[in-house]
């Protein structure tokens, strides 16, 4: 299985660079898509935490207030 990766840009620098976590991409992809499929929520892009490599997903309600957050952290 391939892993996680995504874009990541320095918040000092700006530079881009590619970020890879311990998550299984099949399994980020199965949750975002699992989120996409329920009525009255969005959900935002998907967000690498390159402090713990954790993969996080906000979820709003039809007024676009962020109402959860959804993580997928690896258990090293």
């Amino acid at each position: 299985m391939e892993n996680y990766k995504s874009d990541y840009y320095n918040p000092e620098t700006f530079e881009k660079s590619e970020i890879e976590t311990k998550i299984p991409s099949d399994l980020v992809t199965g949750v975002q898509q699992s989120l996409d499929k329920i009525e009255g929520y969005r959900v935002t892009p998907v967000f690498i935490n390159p402090e713990n490599l954790s993969v996080v997903f906000g979820v709003m309600d039809k007024s676009s207030k962020l109402k959860y957050k959804v993580l997928i952290i690896p258990n090293d």
